[in-house]
């Protein structure tokens, strides 16, 4: 994809002259200042030469005066999810896109680095540019959205615990309570961002590990449960029955492979507009249970680990399971 960043004069000429490219889309900027002092000014008019754009009328406003211009940092720019959205959909139909604001400089360089750095880590193509004055708080503020966005449309198969199990895990952590006051299992959204947030406060207490060896070590020196977030593939089914009931993996430790046995036998799905992969439908609504016409080939997994020293493997009990990939 493309990402290109021009001024309101410079995309005027080029439409003139008949030179816009083809298969791209355009986030348009364009200021209410201006429209104050004179009653003509309007954004530019898109329409003989493109039908995906994305207009925001929008001052170009810095951090520090946005409290003097009554907006705060999440009341300024509050559309930032919707221009994520936009730009996935011109990104999942392979067009380029065109950010343009009045000079080209602040507010389309701004979501022109957020575009390249989420999805290419090349933001500072654009900082670097001293043609380019990238505005901070949009940058920021599109560029979260982006993430957030890829994390909700990703997670289209997800594992997640009753609400009961979760409350008995934050009441032993001691953690606040408002963790959950938003967590619903069949919501995917409210699921995400409790993995997020949840994971951010084990982590500033020491208490999460990521990488294969560090939960190895943990768990052997602790001699106890720990947390533990990681992506896993190369999966394969556990199989105690008829049925699945659960996933497997290996860690790597020196030398070793180690099982690891992920426990669970149903799983959700986001929305219905997706198609479900294999499985047997468990309830009537949204729950599906694993079955045995294909598997999942990755997922990142959130939950308690366990050390079994007899079998040498680790049993893990999921807590969230996200981005499972058919």
């Amino acid at each position: 994809m493309r990402v290109s960043v021009y001024s309101r004069k410079a995309i005027e000429a080029i439409i003139a002259d008949g030179r816009f490219p083809e298969n791209t889309a355009v986030i348009s900027f364009y200021d209410p200042a201006i429209k104050r002092i004179d009653e003509d000014y309007s954004h530019i008019d898109y329409s003989s030469v493109c039908n995906t754009v994305f207009y925001s009328e929008l001052d170009d406003l810095d951090l520090d005066v946005l409290r003097r211009k009554g907006y705060t940092y999440d009341t300024y720019f509050p559309e930032a999810p919707d221009i994520a959205a936009f730009i996935y959909h011109a990104y999942n139909r392979g067009m380029d896109i065109i950010c343009q604001c009045e000079y080209g400089q602040s507010r389309s360089a701004a979501t022109a680095a957020a575009i390249l750095e989420h999805f290419y880590h090349n933001g500072i193509s654009i900082f670097s540019n001293y043609d380019y004055y990238p505005n901070q708080v949009v940058y920021h503020k599109t560029f979260d959205a982006l993430e957030q966005y890829r994390r909700y449309h990703d997670n289209r198969y997800y594992y997640a615990a009753d609400t009961d199990v979760i409350k008995k895990h934050i009441a032993q952590l001691q953690f606040p309570e408002t963790l959950i006051a938003d967590y619903k299992p069949e919501d995917s959204h409210s699921v995400v961002d409790f993995k997020e947030e949840i994971e951010k406060h084990l982590s500033k207490k020491n208490m999460l590990h990521h990488t294969q060896e560090e939960i190895i070590n943990a768990l052997k020196e602790n001699k106890q449960p720990v947390y533990a977030s990681f992506k896993a593939s190369k999966l394969f089914y556990l199989y105690f029955g008829w049925n699945p009931d659960g996933i497997g993996t290996y860690f790597r430790y020196g030398c070793e492979e180690i099982p690891v046995y992920i426990y669970f036998n149903r799983y959700y799905f986001n929305t219905s507009d997706y198609k479900l992969p294999l499985h047997l439908r468990k309830s009537k609504n949204i729950t599906f249970s694993l079955g045995s016409r294909g598997n999942f080939k990755s997922l990142s997994f959130f939950g308690k680990l366990s050390w079994d020293s007899e079998r040498k493997m680790i049993d893990a009990i999921p807590l969230i399971i996200t981005n499972m990939q058919a």
